[in-house]
């Protein structure tokens, strides 16, 4: 789609251009949060009655067991496993819980003798071996394929009357019921509560971006695929721009990123982000024609008159043209800077303007008194400590040419040295974009913390650490 701003066309491309990889490490913590969530959700599961019959030779009937109520809970370990083939495992071990219930037998026998036919039941649980796999559907969606869960220890002991003590000649029968129902409602309760829990989490990783006010620029990200391996699972993003309102649609382009991320060493933060190059460009081209790729210089050296050295002395021609002056100069890109995304570094090409302007304004001067075009390319290196992104400059190449003067007739000597001036007051126009620093704020809902930002050929790299919130109430996760 062509979009045409300003009178200039934006032609933007972007296809599956952002790889959000969750390490090893963040599995590890996917799983205490896990476990947080079971710690919270469990004492609250809801059972449904059990019904069971006994029968011998001189007494049956049917036990029925309600108001079944986890008192003590302690979750088990989890861990996540990954497989190649689109299955994600969650395992389980260890654990405990006390449950109590009220019993109530319906037993002709026991009735005639008029022995009291209700009672409280009172278990331990100590273990929960489970399986659960998950697997990603075509529609990029998360399914349990199959839950698998078993108690390794169940004790039950029965109180209220001699009924109880009837009832426990079926001990074994009785807890056999028991045991089944607690296992089925735990793969009930991760099926239909925690699953839906984890898709809430997957997509709260898409963020929009905002890159403009005015215009309103935002970039998009929205969730393509779900893949992955033994060590990590990979979200791939579709990365869309929207102007002032207006959806500016995705061409196809090639895809190196998935490819060139598998050459970099693993991650020892919780969070890998990888942001293509053609996202980059387009970030890039997106803040140039909103007006943000803009500046101003300004310095005690920009002064036409003084005592020690600035412009005016060391061009006396300029002082006497433009006497008792302070001087800006405004830096703003032509066009979008070209990046080229390399290791360690970008190469960044650039098509800026300088101009000038004098504090007072000469009166027979409207806007800017010089306008100096510049073409350079240099190196861009980045750092980030405590979410700032700061940036580090080497020119390698730049081309200067004087495009106007509003300030009459200047000798050979000092248009060049103007010129010549040009390349330091771009290089410190750029510095003042990024060398100063950018705050970055986080990317997810869950605040990061332990970034790092680097270079790599075609992509940029963003790794972190995730502060995961805590569960505060039941009704939150049940």
């Amino acid at each position: 789609m062509l979009l045409k701003l300003a009178g200039l066309l934006l032609i933007v491309q972007i296809s599956e251009s952002l790889l959000l990889r969750v390490n090893e490490f963040g599995l590890h913590e996917a799983a205490n949060f896990t476990r947080q969530w079971l710690s919270m959700a469990g004492p609250h599961m809801k059972m449904p009655e059990i019904r069971q019959s006994f029968y011998n030779s001189f007494a049956g009937g049917e036990m029925t067991v309600t108001n079944i109520t986890i008192k003590r809970f302690v979750p088990p370990l989890i861990r996540f496993r990954p497989s190649d083939h689109s299955f994600l495992y969650m395992s389980t071990l260890s654990g405990y819980a006390q449950v109590s219930a009220e019993w109530a037998v319906e037993s002709q026998f026991l009735h005639m003798l008029k022995i009291p036919l209700e009672g409280q039941i009172h278990a331990q649980m100590t273990g929960l071996i489970s399986e659960i796999a998950m697997q990603i559907t075509q529609d990029n969606e998360v399914e349990v394929h199959h839950c698998v869960a078993q108690i390794r220890d169940l004790r039950v002991a029965f109180e209220g009357s001699v009924a109880a003590d009837v009832i426990h000649w079926f001990r074994q029968s009785i807890t056999r019921a028991i045991r089944r129902t607690l296992e089925e409602e735990y793969c009930d309760m991760m099926r239909n509560h925690w699953l839906p829990w984890v898709e809430a989490q997957l997509y709260q990783f898409p963020t929009n971006l905002t890159i403009s006010h005015n215009p309103d620029v935002t970039l998009i990200q929205t969730m393509q695929s779900i893949a992955m391996t033994q060590h990590h699972v990979d979200v791939r993003m579709r990365s869309d721009l929207i102007w002032d309102d207006e959806f500016v649609e995705s061409g196809m382009v090639e895809n190196s990123t998935l490819a060139s991320v598998e050459a970099l060493p693993r991650s020892t933060r919780m969070i890998d982000m990888f942001i293509d190059e053609h996202t980059v460009q387009s970030i890039i081209a997106a803040a140039h024609f909103a007006g943000h790729l803009k500046t101003k210089i300004e310095s005690p050296f920009l002064k036409t008159s003084c005592d020690v050295l600035c412009i005016g002395t060391v061009l006396p021609e300029l002082a006497e043209q433009v006497p008792n002056r302070t001087l800006s100069v405004e830096a703003a890109t032509l066009s979008p800077p070209v990046i080229d995304l390399q290791q360690g570094r970008a190469l960044v090409y650039l098509n800026a303007s300088l101009n000038v302007f004098a504090a007072p304004p000469l009166k027979t001067v409207e806007g800017s008194m010089l306008t100096i075009n510049v073409e350079t390319e240099f190196t861009l290196t980045m750092e980030m400590r405590n979410k700032r992104v700061k940036g580090y400059i080497n020119m390698i190449n730049a081309q200067a040419n004087l495009v106007d003067s509003k300030v009459g007739l200047m000798s050979q000597k000092t248009v060049d040295f103007l010129v010549n001036m040009s390349t330091p007051f771009l290089e410190d126009a750029v510095d003042v974009l990024i060398g100063r620093g950018l705050i970055v704020a986080d990317p997810f809902q869950f605040p990061s913390t332990n970034e790092h930002l680097s270079i790599h050929d075609k992509c940029l790299r963003w790794e972190a650490d995730i502060v995961m919130p805590t569960v505060v109430a039941h009704t939150n996760v049940y």
